[in-house]
């Protein structure tokens, strides 16, 4: 899994994702994004297009996939904060003061479940997102696990959700490139 997440196609996918959001990016098509229905809608706009043809030349992914991660990183700002961030289902799991998860373990298995319909799994990572707000995560693992979302994927969000994975492994370890995401 650890190469996914450096692949080329990942990599196009964050230059896409940074550019979208950067001073001079196009704050229109964000806002169309954010304002999609769900992945029909998003594959309507030209800035999802932008998305798959700069994946295209430089590796391959479902389209589906993308559009997906279209509408969500429309809601994601970059961050270049040299600070080690959780993974996406652990910084869902998060106990902030209150003691509960920030996601409940209700939501967080519709998200998981929701993965099988495109759709579905949209609506519910924006609404993930959403409850997250401005909490960091690691975002560069976000998009390889959504481009290559196995069950393999699924079941280590389980882990990192409920915090019981191993932090020993070589899949849980960061390149320094992620680090800045």
């Amino acid at each position: 899994m650890q190469h996914e997440r450096n692949s080329p196609t990942v990599n196009a996918v964050v230059n896409w994702w940074k550019l979208i959001h950067a001073e001079h990016g196009d704050r229109g098509a964000r806002a169309r994004l954010k304002r999609c229905d769900g992945v029909f809608d998003a594959l309507l706009e030209p800035e999802t297009h932008k998305l798959i043809a700069k994946v295209r030349e430089n590796g391959h992914a479902s389209e589906k996939n993308l559009a997906v991660l279209a509408l969500a990183l429309a809601r994601v700002k970059p961050t270049e904060q040299p600070v080690r961030f959780p993974t996406f289902a652990a910084a869902l799991g998060q106990q902030p003061s209150d003691a509960r998860p920030r996601l409940s373990p209700m939501r967080f298995s519709s998200l998981l479940r929701a993965s099988e319909d495109t759709d579905e799994f949209a609506r519910a990572l924006r609404r993930a997102l959403a409850i997250l707000g401005d909490t960091p995560f690691n975002v560069r693992r976000f998009i390889g696990d959504v481009l290559f979302f196995t069950d393999q994927t699924r079941q280590r969000w389980t882990f990192e959700y409920y915090h019981t994975r191993r932090t020993d492994t070589v899949e849980n370890t960061q390149s320094p490139e992620e680090t800045q995401l």
